[in-house]
């Protein structure tokens, strides 16, 4: 159906509504205004819940954003619906991120009103908050989250479970060059993103030093707690003598899938007056890819730390027990300063750990190693303990930690070694089901319950098969899982 042919039907009017013209829309997706919506929503007499629980958007459809008044500013919201799906509320949370809602409340499936400070259902009173939690009231689970993801044309893509949230980092590696002389770099920025779903905030950075080196002289700043932030770096020259300083920083966010992430940081002070001396920014480098895939590559920084000139660079690589052939060390240009790019090509090789080592040569300077590691983990979906805090504790249940076979999967901590691992498709209807009070699941649809173990409950208001098993990967002591 194209924008024009849109039935007037799915537009709801209101005496004071503005009626966005809908040829500024694309394919079948309606915007309903927040006012419209709340209109139609109160007073309606409905005390048990609509007759037909409006269905989750599973499907995706497409939206453009550019054409919604609201949502030209940070913290705008609009409603938009998809055929008879429940209406979605569309909140913009930066330049480029964006939150998406389900509003048809997780107890009996009436279509929440939306007010300035959360939404409030008109069936039973429940109360949730601007992101979709539950406050109070009729209880119940949080609003479902929609996946939402901005494209390259500026449309955004709506439908679906999110993905959980992951950490995203513009650069994993910095390098700051002055002469014993000179005065202090500039500063540097790198981008802070949640590259997976939902939103992701409590952001967290740390510091850490070279063992042996001179500390104080790196400056860290996020400015803001919540993705997407910009992390600026500074160095400061003080009274360093010439020399390469080394340090780490360390972002971390609560909920991020991926665990910490991290910036090598070099400072390089030559000193022209010496000789040349080659430098290089990392002298290790680890990588972790589940099977059947390529981990991302890393840059290493190769630098002149004395006067002259660093020339006639090449990288070689000598493989370690076991397959060769995995990595591919690679330099653009063959005088300092210059970017080596390491890139392990494993889609071929088999669960384990492969080590190699990495020389750097130069003309008439004595050559650096860079030692590598490359972890490939069972095929599956890889999952940072961690990054769930509730499986920290025997009997813990996270939901929504990942997708397996295209559907949202929920960990149990069943022992302190052991865990298992759940699709969150309820076997009924195929609806996404809710994790309640950290210890069971719901389904939002027709309110079939299941315990800890998948089972479905004796006192089931819906009766269905259990969740559907999956299978755990777990070393006990091992940080992450893999669900497959």
């Amino acid at each position: 159906m194209s924008p024009e042919q849109l039935p007037e039907s799915i537009v709801p009017s209101c005496a004071g509504c503005s009626r966005p013209d809908r040829r500024q829309f694309l394919a079948s997706a309606s915007v309903l205004s927040l006012g419209a919506l709340a209109t139609a929503a109160c007073g309606d007499g409905v005390f048990s819940g609509p007759e037909t629980i409006p269905a989750f958007p599973a499907a995706t459809f497409s939206f453009d954003p550019r054409a919604v008044a609201a949502l030209q500013q940070v913290g705008g919201r609009t409603v938009v619906q998809n055929g008879t799906t429940a209406p979605v509320l569309v909140e913009r949370l930066g330049t480029s991120q964006y939150r998406a809602l389900s509003l048809a409340c997780p107890h009996r499936g009436t279509i929440v009103d939306v007010s300035g400070d959360g939404f409030l259902c008109p069936n039973h009173g429940a109360r949730f908050a601007a992101d979709g939690t539950w406050l109070s009231g009729q209880a119940t689970v949080d609003l479902a989250p929609v996946a939402v993801r901005l494209n390259p044309d500026g449309t955004l893509t709506i439908g679906g479970t999110p993905p959980p949230p992951a950490l995203g980092l513009s650069a994993a590696s910095a390098v700051f060059t002055t002469t014993v002389t000179g005065s202090s770099p500039a500063a540097q920025s790198i981008q802070v993103t949640n590259s997976g779903g939902g939103s992701l905030g409590a952001l967290q950075v740390g510091l850490a030093y070279a063992t042996n080196q001179r500390s104080g002289w790196l400056s860290v700043e996020l400015n803001t707690a919540t993705a997407p932030a910009i992390l600026t770096i500074a160095a400061t020259k003080g009274t360093l003598p010439a020399g390469v300083y080394n340090a780490t920083i360390t972002v971390n966010a609560l909920g991020a899938t991926n665990g910490p992430q991290t910036v090598a940081v070099s400072f390089v002070v030559s000193d022209p007056a010496t000789a040349p001396s080659m430098q290089l920014s990392a002298s290790a480098l680890v990588f972790s890819a589940p099977l059947g895939t390529t981990a991302t590559a890393q840059l290493v920084q190769i630098s002149n730390a004395g006067g002259g000139s660093v020339s006639g660079l090449s990288a070689q690589v000598a493989y370690g027990a076991g397959a060769t052939g995995w990595l591919a060390a690679t330099l653009l240009q063959t005088t300092a300063p210059a970017t080596l790019t390491v890139r392990p090509t494993s889609t071929t090789l088999a669960p384990g750990t492969y080590t190699a080592t990495i020389s750097v040569s130069a003309t008439g300077l004595p050559p650096r190693t860079i030692t590598v590691t490359l972890t490939v983990t069972p095929g599956g979906l890889l999952v940072n303990i961690a990054a769930w805090p509730a499986l920290a504790n025997v009997g813990g249940v996270s939901g929504s930690v990942g997708n397996v076979n295209g559907g949202p999967v929920a960990v149990v901590r069943t022992s302190d070694t052991s865990f298992s691992a759940f699709s969150m498709v309820c076997p009924h209807a195929g609806t996404t089901i809710n994790v309640i009070n950290g210890t069971s699941f719901r389904c939002p649809n027709h309110g079939a319950l299941f315990n800890a173990n998948g089972t479905l409950q004796p006192n089931s208001p819906q009766r269905t098969e259990s969740l559907t098993r999956l299978t755990v990967i777990y070393t006990p002591g091992a940080s992450t899982l893999t669900v497959t």
